[in-house]
């Protein structure tokens, strides 16, 4: 049975990454995906973009201003998204006041800069080093709750398994072969695959990643269709922004 992760908690008909869209979400997916980030203290915030405003690619979905690495907490967390009333999280706070399975992705450090994909073992150290203090936050935030943390960034990876060996992990991919080494790499329990990405992928390597253990939900799946051939190309699951397209996943 192919299940939904719903993304950012299905960011096409809610208010993404806050409370009321995780909540209005826990009763139709398996789990419920959200970014996290860091503010200027290190605070780790429920939010996607670079800037609560709009520039340097972020959409300006919320009524405050300014990139949230450099905000205080309470500047983030008093700033309104899509104009619903709901306003920025933090993790903490997230974490208070829903019970719902999570999928972390752990979006972006403290740091301006980060690498995806796979690193060289100098870099990828260094990588590790610039994430630690942030992923000990989240972690630290998390306790025992169980949750399945995912990111595109393998400095990511590597600083919560320095820390945590029990952590369920998912890197993220715009490559299956580079999720596939990454998930052998850090002892994975899925990959994150992009819908384009596994209809490219050898079906044969993606039988294997199966057979190897991991779990492959692909992203980000929006219509009928795309769940369907997500499902067709060897998903078992997939990430997405609208309720209701378990039905296509099994035809």
């Amino acid at each position: 049975m192919t299940s939904v992760v719903a993304h950012r908690g299905f960011a096409g008909v809610n208010p993404e990454n806050t409370v009321g869209a995780v909540r209005a979400a826990a009763d139709h997916a398996a789990l419920v995906e959200v970014d996290v980030v860091a503010c200027a203290d290190g605070t780790p915030v429920v939010f996607h973009d670079d800037r609560l405003d709009d520039g340097d690619g972020s959409r300006g979905i919320t009524d405050g201003e300014g990139a949230v690495r450099n905000r205080h907490p309470s500047t983030v967390t008093d700033a309104i998204v899509l104009a619903s009333g709901e306003t920025v999280p933090t993790l903490d706070r997230l974490l208070a006041e829903t019970a719902t399975p999570l999928n972390v992705e752990l979006k972006r450090p403290r740091a301006a800069t980060i690498r995806r994909g796979t690193l060289s073992p100098a870099d990828r150290a260094a990588a590790r080093e610039r994430w630690q203090p942030f992923v000990d936050r989240v972690l630290a935030a998390l306790d025992d709750r169980r949750v399945l943390a995912s990111s595109f960034c393998e400095g990511a990876l590597a600083a919560v398994r320095a820390e945590s060996q029990g952590v369920d992990l998912a890197p993220l991919c715009r490559g299956f072969e580079t999720g596939r080494e990454l998930a052998a790499r850090y002892d994975a329990d899925a990959i994150h695959p992009s819908l384009d990405a596994l209809r490219a992928a050898d079906p044969d390597a993606v039988a294997a990643a199966r057979d190897a253990g991991h779990a492959i939900n692909a992203w980000t799946v929006r219509t009928w269709t795309e769940a369907r051939d997500a499902a067709r190309a060897g998903a078992d699951g997939v990430i997405a922004d609208y309720p209701g397209l378990e039905r296509w996943l099994d035809e």
